[in-house]
């Protein structure tokens, strides 16, 4: 599985509190600019209330072989969750902010997680009432968030058989096709999230005198397809 696809899946906790109920998030994934921000709602999934926090990670090489997550300042985060930690209502939702903090030169992906955590009333008892409570399951929901530059660019180059990024902006590769000279294409099975600054080594020969052809979508057009051509660059 991918590593894109496996962070979109909840990370199942077990924590020995009662109380610590269920709850999903939605949209799992959605985007912010420096001028427009983005919303979360959270949903409980119990009729016990419950308190919620969210924190935020920055994805380092996302859909990369390195993608990793790192903890960021807030101060230095390119946003902000309000609120940071909120009561949820037994069966009831909450809208969270993502507001917008700094600009970014590139587009950049965040991970922002809502758990279940101890309220004020459970942070006050004693310890040997939590030894005593009963188990129960809280689900770790990570939802990602792409933050977009002002004005970003679409930069693709071909070399050899490297597909280099050269841009601003994440491309979701849906398929590349290889195209000869009298006009034929054979399709490859590509799919792949391509951010600034990554490349891709393609799993087939481009011959000279062919093109590839690249269709793509972007973050900021949802699930409108573009279409490019690219020669194999002499560089």
């Amino acid at each position: 599985m991918r590593p894109f696809l496996r962070h979109l899946l909840p990370l199942a906790l077990l924590l020995p509190l009662q109380g610590h109920a269920n709850l999903t998030v939605h949209p799992m994934r959605t985007s912010a600019d420096a001028r427009r921000g983005a919303q979360i709602r959270v949903y409980s999934q119990s009729p016990q209330p419950q308190y919620v926090q969210a924190s935020l990670r920055r994805i380092v090489d996302p859909a990369g072989a390195g993608e990793h997550e790192v903890e960021v300042e807030p101060s230095e985060a390119a946003i902000a969750i309000t609120p940071g930690k909120f009561a949820l209502a037994g069966g009831g939702n909450r809208l969270v902010r993502l507001v917008p903090l700094h600009p970014v030169q590139q587009e950049t992906a965040y991970r922002v997680y809502f758990e279940g955590v101890r309220g004020p009333e459970e942070a006050s008892t004693d310890a040997d009432d939590s030894a005593r409570a009963s188990v129960g399951v809280s689900l770790v929901w990570g939802a990602l968030v792409n933050v977009l530059p002002a004005d970003g660019q679409v930069g693709l180059q071909l070399r050899g058989n490297v597909l280099h990024n050269t841009g601003t902006l994440r491309l979701g590769i849906t398929s590349v096709a290889v195209c000869g000279t009298n006009g034929s294409c054979i399709a490859h099975d590509v799919s792949r999230s391509l951010y600034p600054g990554a490349s891709l080594q393609l799993r087939f020969p481009i011959e000279a005198g062919n093109i590839l052809q690249l269709r793509y979508r972007l973050t900021r057009d949802g699930h409108r397809e573009h279409v490019q051509t690219l020669a194999p660059s002499a560089t």
